[in-house]
Order: structure tokens, then sequence, then C-alpha cells
């Protein structure tokens, strides 16, 4: 697997339980999705698809730079 995917699917993981939490706290929020439907689906993307946005710059920059090079060029210390 490629490792902008593993980013993506540890991204979609990251936000799917930031939401859970959010949603099951007790902070009412409850009512809102109820209320607000669509309101409710517009944020919960929009705030995936700025996470994602964050992410892809970070990796791209990484990427263009040289780190990603660098990181791959580091041994394992458990390795001999």
């Amino acid at each position: 697997m490629r490792p902008v995917f593993k980013i993506i699917i540890m991204y979609e993981i990251f936000f799917f339980l930031f939401w859970n939490i959010l949603y099951f706290s007790n902070s009412n929020i409850e009512n809102w999705f109820e209320a607000k439907v669509l309101t409710a689906l517009f944020t919960f993307l929009a705030t995936m698809a700025l996470g994602f946005g964050f992410v892809y710059v970070v990796y791209i920059s990484a990427k263009l730079t040289g780190m990603v090079d660098k990181m791959k060029a580091i041994k394992d210390p458990r390795k001999n």
C-alpha cells in the first residue's frame, strides 16, 4: 500500500473517532445534529476536506524539500 493511502486511512480514522467523541460527549451536539442534518453533514465533510488538504500540503512540502527521502534513509536501530 502506498504511503499516501496510509495517510488518508489514518486521517479518516482520526476524524471518525473525533466526531464520535464529539457526538457522544455531553455537549448537547446531538440536538444540533437532529435539527440541522444538512448543516451537520456539510460541517463534517468540510472539516474532513480541510484536514485532508492540510495533510496533503505537509506531505507534498516534505516530498519536495527532500525530507521524505531523508526519513527513508534513516536506519532502523532495531535491525543490525
